[in-house]
């Protein structure tokens, strides 16, 4: 007899998601959707969709989305009849899960595998894959169940007997855990099936009945299969009338592949009783179902073949269709790049010449700046000399011995600190306080009456870190000196820096009669002289080149030790 044998196959799940908006359906209500289809065995509308949402996520890279997508791929293809395909697909579904994340529907995966390659008799396949399902789902769960009836048949027919009781009894002991009544049914029918393989009649008949039992506490019919099992092996026990009573229940609702061999059976039983016209009337019957299934077996090869041709020319049309789409597309984007390219290049080509013309402009500008700015040092340092030696020329003429080597020391000291500094645009404060305060004690020895000067510099500030534009100070401290003190008995003069923030504040005071501020203030003078207005000029270069590098306010103090011009320069640091 060739026995009946069932595998349970099972599709990837689909796990309930909320309802979402038709409009904007997420992929998970997508894929519930074409389960369904595939369910209720609208093959094609679900192959449609399912190419669609793949291609989606294929340009969007969701790897788990794609996943699920060739896995419901691979079904459609196995219920078409076409493992090459499915397998195929199943393959693809399994690249893009990822091993350590997606653990649930990987095992799913595997045992949808494992039942392919046990479809096609390929068993070490079929056992490889059951068995990477097992090994990455060690819950007592419903797929690890299905796994293990799947993998018990795979033993069993393989020859591995030790393995496949095994197997089934672990199968039969879970399914008790779980309360699940139809898989055990399942599982004693397969096991009774293994035994008649074994020509153990006794376990046969027992699991046969077990499994019959289970079904009527689920008030469901027995299954053709479990009925022939039992007939089967009652018979082999020589108990005909319960044997051939098991056969005549079956043929109730038996297919016509199930009569066939439902017939066969019965014809061989009643050979064994020697009844010769019902054995010779099953086997007509058989021959006459055996003929009715190859008439079938034709119509539905030409039927399949008929829809095979009909799918493959709809499926050359589509792909046509998609590649004239994609040429379409390839030359849209082709002109769109294009354009883009065009504008900018032109864009970039107009950036070049823009900049090219505005760093010329810039450069030029700085050029004249800075050779105006070196003029206007040579200017002033002329200045300044010419009044030093005025000086060295009266001491030597009074023959003052004493006071012309003071003189000409301090003298030497502060020629030597502008030509070094002359042709530089900074010069750090310590030098520049060194030059101011070699300048004043030329002019006290040169000046009368005489008078006296402070130099205030704050102890937070670290006047050889910082540095100020070079003579910025002394055109101002001359001013005080040669204007503002001028015809006083007792001239003061007073230098004071300090740091607020980030800015330099220096205020140079005297007790002089201060400035007539009624003049035209904007040009921010104090008595018209030739270092004032190069100094003007410098500070306005100094702030085109640095906003607001430079702040000066010339003011009359109300200070009663200091009521005269008051010079107030704010320099950023």
């Amino acid at each position: 007899m060739r026995a009946f044998v069932i595998v349970v196959t099972f599709l990837c799940g689909i796990n309930a998601y909320a309802q979402v908006k038709d409009l904007h359906p997420s992929p998970a209500h997508i894929y519930k959707g074409i389960d369904s289809l595939i369910n209720s065995k609208h093959l094609e509308e679900a192959a449609v969709q399912l190419k669609r949402i793949l291609k989606q996520e294929k340009a969007a890279h969701h790897a788990f989305n794609m996943a699920k997508g060739y896995a419901l791929m691979g079904n459609i293809f196995l219920m078409q009849r076409n493992p090459d395909k499915a397998l195929e697909n199943y393959l693809l579904s399994l690249n893009n899960y990822d091993l350590k994340k997606d653990t649930i529907e990987l095992n799913k995966l595997y045992t949808n595998i494992g039942t392919l390659y046990s479809m096609l008799k390929e068993l070490s396949k079929a056992k490889e894959y059951y068995l990477k399902s097992l090994s990455g789902n060690k819950h007592k769960n419903l797929d690890r169940l299905k796994t293990l009836t799947n993998l018990a048949g795979v033993y069993a027919e393989s020859g591995e007997k030790e393995y496949a009781i095994k197997t089934f009894r672990e199968g039969i002991q879970l399914a008790g855990e779980l309360n699940n009544l139809p898989l055990e049914a399942v599982l004693r029918t397969n096991l009774s099936n293994y035994f008649i393989e074994e020509k153990d009649w006794d376990n046969a008949i027992l699991n046969a009945r077990t499994s019959i039992a289970i079904r009527a506490q689920l008030k469901q019919p027995a299954s053709v299969i479990t009925l022939n099992n039992l007939g089967y092996a009652l018979v082999q026990k020589r108990q005909f009338k319960e044997g051939i009573n098991c056969y005549a229940i079956a043929l109730q609702t038996a297919r016509p592949q199930e009569k066939k061999q439902l017939y066969y059976n019965l014809y061989q039983a009643h050979k064994s009783l020697g009844n010769v016209p019902k054995s010779l009337n099953y086997l007509e019957k058989y021959d006459l179902v055996k003929d009715s299934i190859s008439r079938l077996n034709y119509e539905q090869k030409v039927a399949e073949i008929s829809e095979s041709y009909a799918s493959l020319k709809k499926q050359n049309r589509i792909n046509n269709l998609e590649k004239e789409n994609i040429l379409q597309k390839k030359q849209l984007r082709q002109q769109l790049f294009l354009i883009i390219a065009v504008v900018l290049i032109t864009l970039l080509v107009s950036v070049l010449i823009y900049m090219r013309f505005k760093n010329y402009r810039i450069k030029a500008a700085l050029e004249k700046s800075l050779i105006k700015r070196q003029l206007l040092l040579l200017q002033l340092n002329p200045h300044f000399i010419f009044n030093a030696l005025q000086s060295v020329q009266r001491f030597i003429y009074l023959k003052d011995q004493e006071q012309s080597m003071q003189y000409l020391n301090n003298f030497s000291k502060l020629i030597r600190l502008t030509l070094e500094n002359s042709d530089k645009d900074l010069i750090p404060l310590d030098e520049e306080i060194e030059i101011l305060d070699n300048y004043l004690r030329l002019q006290i020895l040169n000046y009368n009456p005489a008078f006296s000067y402070e130099i205030r510099v704050s102890p937070a500030i670290e006047t050889e870190n910082i540095e100020i534009p070079v003579m910025l100070l002394q055109p101002f401290v001359e001013n005080a000196v040669v204007h503002g003190i001028r015809e006083q008995k007792e001239g003061k003069i007073k230098i004071d820096i300090s740091q607020k923030a980030d800015r330099l504040h220096i205020l140079i005071m005297d007790n002089g009669k201060g400035t007539d501020l009624t003049a035209n203030q904007t040009n921010n003078k104090l008595h018209r002289s030739m270092g004032m207005d190069i100094l003007n000029q410098r500070i306005l270069e100094f702030n085109r080149e640095n906003m607001h590098y430079i702040h000066l306010a010339i003011t009359n103090q109300q200070d009663v030790d200091y009521p005269g011009t008051s010079v107030h320069l704010s320099i950023a640091i």
